[in-house]
């Protein structure tokens, strides 16, 4: 014997308006306010989930971008879902903050999860925490690694590459093609 499955359609809609009336209770009387501390540079308006993600999502990132800072100024703040990103469109404001809050903005965010076993823990340059072995490995790299003795035998692989780069430029310039510089 079959069972017929009924649905009362004015049950659900009064069971749809008392969970969003309930909703709008519980945001406008019940939950807490959280104060932010710090004042925010300007935003434009984001969405809820994705933030500003839309206005990232172009192949013209970078006049996007443009027209963000045209429009909100030289320093604005973004967020993409849960990650909030600073926006810096001006060399004298990102002179201040890197000479300022260098310290801040060089810790870098790293995946928490299997950490130990895929970055070997924090043991790599990359992967370390700004303090004594980051400035020690940095140092190590800067004058073995991107020295001038090792800048000089390299020089000739460098240039075969750049001379490589232009030739290929050229020959798309002449057959009017677009140029992938990825490439």
């Amino acid at each position: 014997m079959e069972t017929m499955f009924i649905v009362d359609f004015q049950n659900c809609f009064i069971f749809i308006v008392l969970c969003l009336l309930s909703t709008i209770f519980y945001s406008l009387f019940l939950a807490r306010k959280t104060k932010v501390n710090c004042d925010l540079t300007p935003s434009p308006p984001s969405l809820p989930i994705i933030g500003h993600l839309h206005l990232l999502l172009s192949p013209l990132i970078h006049k996007n971008l443009q027209k963000l800072s045209f429009k909100y100024g030289p320093l604005l703040h973004l967020r993409v879902f849960n990650v909030p990103i600073v926006l810096v469109s001006s060399a004298s404001i990102a002179y201040e903050i890197f000479r300022s809050q260098d310290q801040n903005v060089s810790t870098r965010n790293l995946p928490t999860t299997n950490e130990g076993s895929l970055f070997f823990g924090s043991s790599g340059f990359i992967t370390a925490p700004y303090g004594d072995y980051w400035k020690f490995a940095k140092k190590i790299i800067v004058t073995k690694l991107l020295g001038p003795q090792s800048l000089q035998r390299s020089r000739w692989v460098r240039a075969d590459e750049v001379k490589r780069f232009y030739s290929n430029l050229l020959d798309k310039a002449m057959k009017k093609e677009s140029v992938d510089i990825g490439e």
